[in-house]
């Protein structure tokens, strides 16, 4: 009888099977203290340059790095900032992902006392916020008696859990202390801009005017759709720098190929792109395929990796073939959908896109407005935003017309078009 343990051990094998230790693609970017993110990332050399050149100046700068979802965002901000921590020893970079209904000095505080952990102040302010510390902070209070000598003595009760009432302040004063033991400067990351609702964004954005220009270099980042559509015009003073990312080309997702790979391969270092062995267990020929079908989009390559091999995995394969790359991308459909969560409406729109092969507002007819229950194109943008920040649709590059086609994966055996 197969028990979980031996089920266990055979997905292990499978993988190994593969030439792989783990499966080493991944969503989330790897956090600051790990060499895995120097290891992976690749390209964004033009990028990388704007950035760091900005860094050569004594003035604090103010940068926004934005594009689509699932672009790379987050790793491009945190190799910036793993490249600024082995460089400029003497500079406090801090990284925070924007919490919901926090303001951005709020926000800049929680990320630079976390950093901080060693000063007291700083310490209290989260304590006092009700966010853990690595010690258990006391309010000491003097009880008095009526003789002091004898009868004085001192008490201690837990702080009380409140808001900072001038989080800007409390921030000016922790960076003042910051820079007399970083005298090259604190960086402030604060990722995610979008996760508010795009009315609030603005709010945020004109709220933080004085933040962003006070003592520390701040670090943004969003995307379009999360942001109002003017955002990037009227609050252009704010920044020194408005970075946008585009899709990677197919050369720079080749070699980010090959350090996923290697960062997992069993006795395997091959990184010579003309070298066959530096995509194993794909094939030269799969692996472009793979990297074509992810469109340049880093999330929806991790999202497709994890699949590819773990469908191999299922078939106890060896090498990544046209046949398996077939059945990996054909079970990635569902999956995507399945993570999706789509309402009615998302999926009625999914499946016109899916069975059309491109919406914009010129080609769409008025009988398939009628059939979603709109009157026109702008009405079902929001949906088929929506598909594309679940990686089920992808904007084509067209400067005068939006236009969306479904991700070119192969129709699952239970999807009729």
């Amino acid at each position: 009888m197969t028990t979980a343990d031996d089920i266990f051990d055979q997905s292990g094998n499978n993988i190994q099977q593969l030439g792989l230790r783990e499966i080493p693609f991944t969503e989330s970017p790897t956090d600051l203290q790990s060499e895995t993110l120097q290891n992976i990332f690749t390209g964004r050399q033009n990028e990388l340059r704007q950035i760091f050149n900005l860094f050569q100046s004594r003035e604090r700068r103010r940068i926004l790095v934005y594009g689509r979802l699932g672009i790379g965002k987050s790793a491009f901000l945190l190799e910036v900032l793993s490249v600024l921590r082995r460089k400029r020893q003497d500079m406090l970079t801090t990284y925070i992902s924007l919490p919901a209904n926090l303001d951005l000095a709020t926000t800049a505080l929680i990320a630079l006392a976390r950093a901080m952990p060693d000063d007291e102040w700083a310490q209290r302010q989260l304590y006092q916020m009700g966010i853990p510390t690595d010690k258990v902070l006391k309010e000491r209070s003097a009880e008095i008696s009526g003789n002091l000598v004898i009868g004085g003595k001192l008490g201690e009760k837990d702080l009380p859990i409140t808001k900072p009432l001038y989080p800007a302040v409390s921030l000016d004063t922790l960076l003042e202390r910051a820079q007399e033991k970083y005298p090259q400067g604190v960086v402030i990351a604060i990722d995610d801009l979008d996760k508010q609702n795009p009315s609030v964004v603005r709010q945020l954005m004109h709220d933080a005017q004085g933040m962003l220009k006070g003592r520390a270099w701040f670090m943004l980042t969003g995307h379009p759709m999360g942001m109002t559509g003017d955002l990037l015009t009227s609050e252009r003073g704010l920044f020194d720098l408005q970075l946008k990312l585009e899709e990677l080309d197919q050369p720079t997702m080749y070699q980010m190929l090959i350090n996923y790979l290697n960062s997992a391969r069993i006795n395997n270092n091959c990184t010579d792109p003309n070298d066959p062995r530096s995509v194993l267990p794909f094939l030269p020929e799969t692996a472009q395929r793979f990297c074509e079908v992810s469109l340049g989009k880093p999330r929806l390559f991790n999202r497709l990796g994890n699949t590819i091999l773990s469908t191999a995995a299922d078939f106890q394969a060896t090498l990544i073939t046209s046949e398996v790359l077939s059945q990996g991308l054909k079970a990635a459909a569902p999956t995507l959908r399945q993570q999706a969560a789509l309402n009615v409406q998302e999926e009625r729109v999914r499946a016109l896109l899916q069975r059309r092969g491109s919406l914009s507002d010129e080609t769409i007819t008025m009988e398939e407005l009628e059939q979603l229950g709109v009157r026109s194109f702008s009405d079902i943008l929001p949906f088929l935003e929506r598909l594309e920040e679940a990686d089920l649709a992808h904007q084509l590059n067209q400067d005068d017309a939006k236009v969306f086609a479904p991700i070119p994966l192969p129709p699952s055996d239970d999807e009729t078009l």
